[in-house]
């Protein structure tokens, strides 16, 4: 957890929720921080053919994001854009439990992905697949490529940050099940 709690605004009363753009930003480059993982995913995946490699590049870019947080309420792109999650009620650090729970729609995501990626290395043909557009055209011939609860699991995420377009405090889903807000840091 942070060593310093969210003080107030200037102004008095709670901090601000972070502008969105900022939020977006922050996402951006969290992505491009976890790059070398993402890569080392379809190097596993693709150059390897090695399934535990794959799932452990897999695991640590999942454990990012919750790990980040509960430490110190910010990922990397989070804090270089200046922003942060902290608890709803006293805008004080958020505890492990409300990381994990701010991490589930990520989380679903990460245990489909897992399955799916096990069936593609039971699956035939899937030891040919030389290139990452070939592996690209190898998932999308797969049956679970167009299984339409896997689209659900995979467009979680997405659900949930919509409601931070009709959120006061700009709260996404997993903010409200949390019981988490992300605000301008000090």
């Amino acid at each position: 957890m942070q060593e310093n709690p969210t003080s107030t605004n200037p102004n008095g009363g709670s901090p601000e929720p972070a502008p969105l753009q900022r939020r977006f930003i922050a996402w951006l480059l969290d992505r491009v921080v976890l790059l070398p993982l993402t890569g080392g995913l379809l190097y596993g995946l693709i150059e390897m053919k090695s399934l535990p490699f794959a799932i452990l590049m897999l695991a640590a870019e999942a454990a990012y994001k919750p790990i980040m947080e509960g430490l110190s309420g910010q990922t990397l792109g989070k804090k270089w854009m200046n922003i942060e999650v902290v608890n709803e009620e006293g805008f004080s650090p958020i505890s492990w439990n409300q990381s994990l729970l701010r991490f589930l729609p990520w989380a679903a995501i990460f245990y489909a992905t897992v399955f799916i990626i096990v069936r593609h290395f039971q699956a035939d043909g899937f030891m040919e697949v030389d290139s990452w557009l070939g592996y690209i055209e190898f998932s999308q011939k797969h049956p679970l490529g167009e299984n339409i609860f896997i689209a659900m699991i995979n467009y979680l995420p997405l659900f949930s940050v919509m409601w931070v377009m009709s959120d006061p405090m700009r709260r996404a889903l997993h903010d409200r099940l949390a019981k988490t807000v992300v605000v301008t840091a000090d």
